[in-house]
């Protein structure tokens, strides 16, 4: 069974298109443009990955990480337009794998994805 990724962003455009980037890394996607439909696609199918922009029509993803996290093991990564190392840390520090700032690359959300899944196989 492929990876599945879940990515929580109100930019459609950049979600989709991040979407189409994971499928190409062997990851199935779903996108939520809001944090009830994050929910909606997390009770469908919980995600390895969570992809969670800081800001939401409906609310802050920095409060969603911490729920999100409640629903089981997940690698969490914000992905932001928002440069700011205190929020970073905050991050770091209720669970999330890495704070990339937008535009991220492909291959920086990569390095992130292949660091968890090697720390997943270890302790296991």
């Amino acid at each position: 069974m492929l990876p599945h990724a879940v990515i929580v962003d109100d930019n459609l455009e950049s979600s989709e298109t991040l979407g189409i980037l994971l499928e190409l890394e062997g990851y199935t996607a779903a996108t939520a443009a809001s944090l009830r439909e994050a929910r909606q696609r997390i009770a469908e199918h919980r995600p390895d990955v969570l992809i969670l922009d800081r800001a939401l029509p409906d609310g802050q993803g920095m409060d969603f990480l911490t729920e999100a996290l409640l629903q089981g093991p997940m690698t969490v990564v914000m992905l932001t337009g928002t440069s700011d190392p205190g929020d970073a840390a905050e991050a770091i520090r209720r669970g999330a794998a890495a704070y990339l700032v937008k535009p991220a690359t492909i291959d920086q959300l990569k390095e992130v994805l292949d660091r968890a899944s090697q720390g997943a196989r270890q302790a296991a």
